[in-house]
């Protein structure tokens, strides 16, 4: 992953949220339940996984299906970066 993944995505509220979202879900998920949970709508959804598997952030293991790539030792490391960046602001 490079550094711009990560400041592109400390700018892309809607990405972060699906992304931290599928972190703690711990399973598969299709949009339409990521839209539900987060009361998004599935166009928001569709651009925002469009967007965290163009990163390669998320996998889609078959058509509709996503979940979290990285490893669990990321995740912190991830959701400090990310929030700790954005305070500072």
């Amino acid at each position: 992953m490079e550094l711009s993944t990560l400041v592109s995505l400390r700018k892309a509220s809607t990405q972060r949220r699906v992304l931290f979202y599928l972190i703690s879900s711990e399973k598969n998920l299709t949009p339409d339940e990521i839209a539900k949970e987060l009361g998004l709508s599935i166009n928001a959804i569709n651009l925002a996984l469009f967007h965290l598997h163009k990163k390669g952030l998320i996998k889609r293991p078959s058509r509709g299906i996503y979940s979290y790539k990285l490893g669990p030792l990321l995740v912190p490391l991830l959701r400090e970066y990310l929030m700790v960046r954005k305070r500072r602001r």
